[in-house]
């Protein structure tokens, strides 16, 4: 706990307009980068992530049984089925950490398999696990691609808009030597998923080549259920923000549900803003965020506002400001530590990870801090504002209250020139609190 009481509220219109910039910050963004860049969840259309890799080696199968050819991280395994029953054979990097030894193990080692190595030097942990496998081999070629070094000229993501009809939208996703990009289109013309699959392939493959054409994911959503998913989302934000409502109506009141709604609406609004700004990808990644924000910032306002709601029988001399501020100040440690441990650990996942775990993880680092702000800062000030409790201007707080054990006593008011505004940090007051049933006893 805080060992001094700090004017949270003297700073109460720097808060707001702390605010204010972050939300027309959001506005702003939002019209200038035309809206939000919605994920496949939130639009009709296709998505595709596919990798520009070469060809690294070679396999077929001229054996009577059924075998199947699987990649699973760095480790290449073989399935084969017969009569007998099923037999695994696998080939790991570490064991044969070049497709020149992999290849001379396997043909060794798997009947009826003839492997050729496209470029014995290429890593075995590079090769690419593509959207085909596993896959049953046959005598007809079957190919896997590896991932280029960071040293070999790569394709860059403009060659890869031009090879592609002029409406999809390219992203990369990793480093851009590995070449990995997300496509999307549009589905204006009602195609299926096979034709808009074969349309991206065709187009990438008559400017890289069909065989360095690796499709990694694939996603197809239609408008009816992205259309779905867009309202659902926005009904589930509204329904828990007023059940939150009620909740904290009921257990405080209106003035104290009013803040909080209000802080927890301020703070999805600046977390969208700050979606739009980065155009970071708005998928239902991000509704899980928004809601997860909501219930750590309430989380911070509700052990405020209930530290508010048990001092002010105690301190029955203080105005409201004066309570609000002693309150704040209790509480500031704990949501301070609280705020940063939780930043701290979801920061590697911000920094290293990748896809929606690093987006959520992105975002909800953002919410944290701005949570922390606004319950803090906001929350008291729009209590203040909405109860209009104000009281009189002179009233400020003792530095510390000497008290009978086991016995409350009151905080008596000095007055001080200047008024609550031009009042310093003082010592936070001692308040002893009758210990009651088994805790008095064990006293």
């Amino acid at each position: 706990m805080a060992k001094k009481t700090y004017a949270i509220t003297k700073y109460r219109f720097v808060a707001l307009a702390v605010s204010i910039l972050l939300l027309v910050g959001g506005v702003v963004g939002f019209f200038v980068h035309d809206g939000f860049n919605l994920s496949i969840d939130f639009q009709s259309g296709f998505s595709q992530r596919v990798q520009i890799a070469p060809q690294a080696v070679e396999f077929s199968y001229d054996g009577s049984d059924t075998l199947t050819l699987n990649l699973t991280g760095s480790t290449l395994s073989f399935v084969t089925r017969d009569s007998s029953g099923s037999h695994y054979q696998e080939f790991t990097s570490s064991e044969y950490p070049t497709v020149g030894s992999l290849v001379d193990a396997i043909n060794k080692s798997v009947n009826g398999v003839k492997a050729t190595a496209l470029d014995k030097e290429v890593r075995t942990s590079d090769l690419v696990a593509g959207f085909g496998l596993p896959l049953t081999l046959t005598s007809e070629k079957a190919t896997l691609n590896s991932t280029q070094s960071a040293h070999t000229p790569f394709i860059t993501i403009d060659e890869i808009r031009d090879a592609l009809p002029q409406h999809a939208q390219v992203q990369i996703v990793g480093e851009p030597y590995k070449q990995t990009f997300q496509i999307r289109l549009s589905n204006d013309d009602n195609l299926s998923e096979g034709e808009l699959s074969e349309m991206v392939h065709s187009a990438l493959s008559d400017s890289f080549g069909s065989g360095s054409i690796v499709v990694l994911q694939s996603d197809f959503v239609g408008p009816k259920y992205s259309s779905t998913l867009i309202s659902g989302s926005i009904l589930i934000v509204i329904v828990a923000i007023a059940l939150i409502l009620l909740y904290i109506w009921f257990r405080f009141k209106l003035a104290y549900a009013l803040a909080s709604i209000i802080t927890l609406v301020h703070d999805t609004l600046v977390l969208v803003g700050f979606i739009v700004v980065f155009q970071l990808e708005a998928s239902t990644t991000t509704i899980a965020a928004i809601l997860t924000i909501i219930g750590y910032t309430l989380n911070n306002v509700i052990v405020i506002f209930d530290r508010v709601r048990e001092n002010k029988p105690l301190l029955k001399g203080y105005d409201l400001r004066s309570l609000l501020d002693t309150s704040v100040s209790q509480s500031f440690t704990r949501t301070l530590y609280s705020s940063l441990t939780t930043v701290f650990a979801i920061l590697p996942l911000a920094l290293l990870a990748t896809g929606a775990i690093q987006l959520f993880a992105i975002e909800m680092a953002f919410g944290i801090v701005v949570g922390a702000y606004s319950a803090n800062f906001l929350a008291p000030a729009l209590l203040l504002w909405i109860t209009k409790e104000k009281g009189p201007s002179k009233v400020v707080r003792t530095p510390k209250v000497e008290v009978a054990p086991e016995v409350v006593t009151e905080a008596e008011p000095v007055e001080q020139e200047g008024g609550t505004d031009a009042q310093a940090d003082v010592g936070i007051p001692t308040i002893e609190r009758k210990l009651k049933g088994k805790r008095q006893q064990k006293k």
